[in-house]
């Protein structure tokens, strides 16, 4: 009774993987913030990591962000997370913090897209690839899927020159192998950012 009383009193540290990725890109961050004292959940978001669900099922941001939410919504009463975004994953947390301020001790944007409360959540990803179209100059080997039922920027699929070059450049060889076996199609969901109402400021 007294370890769990002592586990439940470690700060809560919620990360959450960008496009592409899975909750195993934390593995590095996740270890050395338990080894520091922190409680440390890492999701895998709908159809990535060992989420079973395809791309084709997960429509919206919120379905992709499910898992997401039900961790924070899990949590037990007075007990609030620090939620850390990187990339795109950035958008589910901000969702998140959204819907369950009272549960949120902050939320940290680790190069990612960082909404605002005025704008709609699609603004900083249509600017985003207004500046950075898909064409080869610019992400290189990675795929996009403009096919029909797609959304506005279709699905894309980070290649491993674009990887090695943009993502892992300072990483290990070993992590870029994780990486360019373990990724998987993502979708930035342009058109369903674009109908909802901007974030609340609470």
């Amino acid at each position: 009774m007294m370890e769990e009383s002592r586990e439940q009193n470690k700060k809560h540290i919620v990360l959450v993987h960008g496009s592409c990725h899975g909750a195993w890109c934390w593995y590095k961050v996740a270890t050395l913030l338990e080894a520091a004292g922190f409680r440390v959940t890492a999701p895998d978001l709908a159809a990535s990591g060992i989420d079973l669900r395809r791309l084709s099922e997960v429509p919206t941001l919120a379905a992709y962000s499910q898992p997401l939410l039900d961790v924070v919504a899990s949590l037990p009463d007075r007990e609030k997370a620090v939620l850390v975004g990187q990339s795109f994953g950035s958008l589910s947390v901000a969702l998140a913090a959204d819907r369950f301020p009272e549960k949120v001790a902050a939320a940290v944007f680790v190069t990612a897209f960082m909404p605002d409360c005025t704008s709609r959540p699609s603004y900083l990803v249509e600017k985003y690839l207004e500046q950075n179209p898909p064409v080869a100059s610019v992400w290189m080997d990675t795929r996009f899927n403009f096919g029909e039922g797609a959304t506005v920027t279709g699905s894309l699929l980070f290649g491993p020159r674009f990887m090695a070059s943009r993502l892992y450049q300072l990483c290990p060889p070993e992590d870029m192998m994780l990486g360019t076996t373990l990724v998987r199609e993502a979708s930035h969901f342009v058109e369903d950012l674009g109908s909802l109402p901007a974030f609340s400021e609470d």
